[in-house]
């Protein structure tokens, strides 16, 4: 719902934006008035606005964007370092290459180091921030290992995005079967209804015997019964699945 109200917000504005009549630019005076930018421009900022509240209000939500571009930051990273820079220096022109949230992080690490703060230090203290995720504390734990080996840094770096990358497709794939699991744990639950409408409107007189006599009652309650405990069960093992 907040993802569709702020889309909605942002569409609103670039179309107003859009619609708005150019501004005449008076002779001899400057064009206070005008617009600053085309509409392409004004729409991105609009969007960025939008993902950048989103994030706020949701640091779940910028925590997984945050962890999803880590492999790309890293393999980059890797790359200015076989270049022979400095791990500062490469982490500084990475963070600012990068858009949030991965950026602004990366460009507090930077900041830190260039206040003083040694490689170790700086990272360690990225890991320990409250919204820092497995995928931060092993990119730290890389640093810390090898923060002064100069290329072991890189090679630690290799290995660490390899690894993300490879988490994040198992997550992928564990996502999909879970959700294979729950169609077919909803397929499951939905068809006693299914089967109980199509018989009612088979043999009407069937139905009326679950609702009008004690036995129909007692079998109607058994039959909800184990409908909520094979549901309840199905949702455990997808649960656990997942």
């Amino acid at each position: 719902m907040i993802e569709l109200l702020a889309g909605a917000a942002a569409a609103a504005a670039v179309i107003g934006v859009a619609a708005r009549p150019p501004v005449r630019r008076l002779p001899g005076h400057a064009d206070l008035l005008a617009p600053h930018g085309s509409a392409a421009m004004v729409a991105t900022e609009l969007v960025t606005a939008g993902v950048e509240l989103l994030d706020r209000l949701r640091p779940a939500r910028r925590m997984a964007r945050r962890d999803a571009q880590l492999p790309d930051a890293l393999d980059r990273l890797a790359s200015a370092l076989r270049g022979g820079q400095a791990v500062g220096t490469a982490l500084a022109g990475v963070a600012a290459a990068l858009p949030e949230p991965l950026g602004g992080e990366l460009g507090e690490v930077t900041a830190a180091i260039a206040h003083g703060a040694s490689v170790t230090t700086a990272t360690t203290a990225w890991a320990q921030r409250p919204g820092a995720s497995a995928d931060v504390r092993l990119v730290a734990a890389a640093f810390t290992l090898g923060a002064d080996a100069g290329g072991e840094v890189a090679r630690a770096i290799d290995r660490v995005a390899a690894t993300l990358r490879e988490r994040r497709e198992l997550e992928g794939e564990a996502r999909s079967l879970a959700t294979q699991a729950r169609t077919s744990a909803g397929v499951l639950a939905i068809a006693p209804l299914a089967f109980t409408a199509l018989v009612a409107a088979i043999q009407p007189e069937a139905v009326a015997f679950l609702f009008t006599t004690r036995m129909g009652l007692a079998c109607l309650a058994l039959g909800v019964g184990l409908e909520g405990l094979g549901a309840t069960w199905m949702a455990r093992i997808v649960r656990s699945a997942a």
